[in-house]
């Protein structure tokens, strides 16, 4: 005869789900946004690199050609015929030149296009931003690690594309290019301007896609931001420091690179003319010679106050972003 034994009753003790998930940390954000943009990085610091040697090398060959000129007697006009090939080096040099401002300043404008529309346009277009907008992270959270990665890199690549721009401005003088640091061209590719703009353009890309929801019209969107920002900036350069108006007794006698805004004669009348209004007469009897400009001095306050005004138009951008994500349906 066998005698079962009891049931023995085991509590088990069950924890009440959580009505208030706890939110996913900022740090695991931040490594799905490495993970999710881990060629970002790689991409930019061989882009930086090649960017580097190519400018370096512009720079060494602007600072050996003239060195030549000046050593073969052929840095005063007229030129003898055996300076041909000498001042055709300098003038492809400072073609060399030109082409390097050209691609320092279309590097905000790849970061826009290439960096910041795509960022959140392809959550969009594949649908993976449901993924973690049904988990307990919050949007602005969400928002915050998409950006965090992109904007870093967008620092970064700025600052070494100020520094090369710094660099070719510090080899090339205006009286080799007859152009000031004023000019439209110079003016972006070095300094504050150009350290800064990477911030706002990665902005505006980002803003593009959050609009538009598609990646390549939100690209060909934010070039076109970036460009129309862009031209509106250089166009109000003129108007951030107090212009200067002199008389000068001799006539034209500016600095290298001072900036020549406006000059004319003053009629004795007071009235201010330019020379084509002067008629084939020539200008009054009397007149005297003025001119309106930006000094040299005010290069580094000019830069500075642009650099300033990108902080309210990054703000606005990414203030933009966050409000349409937050009401935004999945």
């Amino acid at each position: 005869m066998t005698v079962s034994s009891p049931l023995r009753v085991v509590p088990v003790r069950l924890n009440r789900p959580a009505l208030h998930p706890r939110p996913v940390r900022y740090r695991a954000l931040v490594r799905l946004s490495l993970r999710r943009h881990r060629g970002t990085p790689a991409a930019m610091a061989l882009a930086s690199a090649l960017l580097t040697v190519w400018v370096l090398r512009t720079a060494h060959d602007l600072v050996r050609v003239p060195a030549e000129r000046a050593a073969t007697s052929c840095a005063e006009l007229p030129y003898p015929d055996r300076c041909d090939a000498t001042v055709r080096d300098v003038s492809d040099a400072l073609q060399a030149v030109q082409h390097a401002q050209f691609a320092l300043v279309a590097v905000p404008a790849l970061v826009a296009a290439l960096l910041g529309a795509p960022l959140l346009a392809q959550e969009y277009e594949r649908r993976t931003h449901r993924l973690l907008w049904t988990q307990p992270v919050p949007r602005q959270r969400w928002l915050a690690g998409q950006l965090l990665v992109p904007g870093g890199a967008s620092v970064a690549l700025g600052i070494v594309a100020a520094v090369l721009g710094g660099r070719l401005r510090a080899v090339t003088s205006p009286t080799l290019t007859h152009a000031s640091a004023f000019s439209a061209l110079p003016y972006n590719s070095f300094g504050p301007v150009l350290a800064t703009a990477t911030v706002p353009a990665l902005a505006i890309g980002v803003l593009a896609g959050e609009l538009i929801r598609r990646t390549v019209p939100a690209t060909v969107c934010a070039l076109a931001g970036y460009t129309a920002v862009l031209t509106l900036l250089t166009w109000l350069r003129r108007f951030r420091q107090p212009t200067l108006t002199r008389f000068p007794p001799h006539g034209y006698d500016l600095a290298p690179d001072d900036w020549l805004l406006r000059d004319g004669v003053v009629t004795p009348d007071g009235r201010r003319l330019s020379y084509g209004q002067c008629g084939p007469a020539g200008c009054p009897d009397g007149s005297r010679v003025f001119d309106v400009h930006h000094s040299a001095s005010q290069l580094w306050p000019t830069q500075w106050t642009q650099a300033a005004l990108t902080v309210p138009l990054i703000a606005l951008a990414l203030l933009t972003v966050h409000r349409s994500v937050r009401r935004r349906l999945p």
